[in-house]
């Protein structure tokens, strides 16, 4: 990978989540064949020591290691955040990487739609937990994995409100798609607003589009997404180039300091108007304080 190409990231601590397939790996794999300490956040243990010694096989020397974390539970959410500061590593680069897509209505632990938690809300309250390691390892970066299908919905009702109803809906106004859709705009306003309020200490976010219709694990929900996905195999970026992003943004010498942008196939893009919407992005930032307050019974950071 041209990014990487000469980098030695020793000393550099990485945590990705949903990091042992897809571009979740080919970016864990990257960094760590790079000198980086990463840590694979996997809500499947053992498939995360699977990943790593995959990882293992190419560089034995490589510093890996896997932690759970379940971003449907926001309990879980609270245990990864407090093993980790046990460690009391570092943590220069947090990629929010997981996702899920295509998913059939379901509610979450916390009683939420597990599409809007898992893609959104368990993001929002792990940087939130981890924050203060962030701003002790500055300069820092969150990295936060969207989507160019941000640009084909709305989170608003009719008076122009952000709409609860519409980011976790009941089973009766449920589309997959759309609750897919909206959870990545809900990325990138999240990321604008992170940007907004932790940079001045030292901690940048930015916001990336990886790759159309690329073959990973995320479409294992529904067998139509696994059958479309697979026909627009050949025409569609490998695990690596879609990853290129991800690294680009993750540890590029000039990008350091800045933040708030969105990126694709390594390039500074315009989002949607919604996405650029400074109001919206206060606002999903209170409700997700909120939401978060009523379910763990704690103030997030």
């Amino acid at each position: 990978m041209e990014i990487l190409q000469g980098r030695d990231l020793s000393g550099k601590v990485v945590i990705v989540t949903g990091a042992n397939s897809g571009i979740g790996f080919e970016t864990s794999r990257s960094l760590a064949l790079h000198g980086a300490h990463v840590v694979l956040a996997c809500r499947n243990r053992a498939r995360g020591n699977v990943a790593i010694q995959k990882i293992l096989d190419e560089w034995h020397k490589a510093k890996v290691e896997t932690m759970t974390l379940d971003l449907s539970s926001l309990r879980n959410v609270e245990q990864f955040a407090e093993a980790y500061k046990t460690r009391n590593l570092p943590l220069h680069i947090l990629i929010c990487n997981a996702g899920v897509f295509g998913s059939s209505w379901q509610l979450t632990e916390d009683g939420l739609e597990t599409t809007f938690q898992v893609n959104h809300l368990g993001h929002f309250y792990l940087i939130q937990l981890l924050q203060d390691v962030l701003r002790r390892s500055i300069p820092s970066r969150v990295i936060i994995v969207s989507s160019e299908s941000h640009r084909f919905t709305d989170i608003k009702d009719s008076s122009g409100k952000l709409d609860l109803s519409r980011l976790s809906p009941a089973k009766k106004d449920y589309w997959a798609m759309l609750a897919y859709n909206r959870s990545k705009l809900c990325n990138i306003l999240f990321s604008n607003e992170l940007n907004r309020r932790l940079s001045p200490h030292g901690v940048t976010s930015n916001a990336l589009h990886p790759g159309n219709m690329m073959y990973t694990s995320i479409h294992r929900s529904w067998w139509l997404y696994t059958l479309l996905f697979t026909l627009a195999r050949p025409f569609t970026k490998s695990m690596q180039q879609g990853a290129a992003t991800t690294i680009y943004c993750s540890i590029a010498p000039e990008l350091e300091g800045l933040g708030g942008m969105y990126f694709n196939n390594c390039c500074r893009c315009l989002t949607s108007q919604q996405a650029q919407d400074e109001a919206s992005a206060c606002a999903l930032w209170e409700l997700s304080e909120k939401l978060i307050q009523e379910r763990a019974g704690s103030q997030p950071a």
